[in-house]
Order: structure tokens, then sequence, then C-alpha cells
């Protein structure tokens, strides 16, 4: 395994928690929490209106809700914030002079042969 295959591993591995605490925040505090503890762990929340009335605004609040309290999707985020993490310190400490390391790379093919 990779040390990048590794990482994501580590990162992916709270998404249990993660999915856990929103559901929690959702409950006794509501949406704008949750939405907020995305943002403060670097994570983009879905995109949703906590004003609007319509009846889309209604079922993107919805959506947002049952996202942020789902394990796949708190996995897939991790993921690629795992991923960026890793790319970004390649390029800080100079391991990388293109604009994808090897590593990330070669996970990228794999996963697509997956």
């Amino acid at each position: 395994m990779s040390k990048l295959e590794l990482i994501i591993a580590e990162y992916v591995s709270n998404a249990e928690v993660h999915a856990s605490k929103c559901e929690e925040l959702i409950t006794e505090q509501g949406l704008a929490d949750a939405l907020e503890y995305c943002q403060n762990h670097k994570i983009d929340p879905p995109q949703c209106s906590l004003t609007a009335k319509s009846s889309n605004a209604v079922n993107l609040r919805a959506n947002a809700k049952r996202m942020l309290s789902e394990i796949k999707w708190w996995s897939r985020r991790l993921e690629i914030k795992a991923v960026q993490d890793f790319e970004m310190a390649k390029i800080k400490s100079g391991q990388t002079s293109s604009f994808i390391s090897e590593e990330a790379y070669e996970y990228q093919q794999n996963k697509r042969v997956k």
C-alpha cells in the first residue's frame, strides 16, 4: 500500500465519526451548525439556502441533511481532501514538479481500472 493510500485510509476511517457528529448537530442545533462543522474541517458542504422558502430550497436542505449524515458522502469527501492535502505537501516540499505527483497519478489510474 502506498503512502497516499495509507493517508486516504486514515482520513476515510473518520467518516463515520463525522457523519454521526453532523447527524447530532442537525438534530440538536440545526443544519447551519452541521454546515459550519464541514467548513471547519475544510470540507465543502452541500450547497443549500438556509432561509429560502421555495420547494426547491426545502428539497436542497433535506438533501443536505441526508448527505451530511451519510458515511458514504463523508468517505468520498475525505478521500478528495486526503489527495489534495498529499499533493499540497508534495508541492510545498518541492517533491513534485508536475501537475500531479507520481503517487497520485498511480492512485488515480488504479482507481479507474477498478
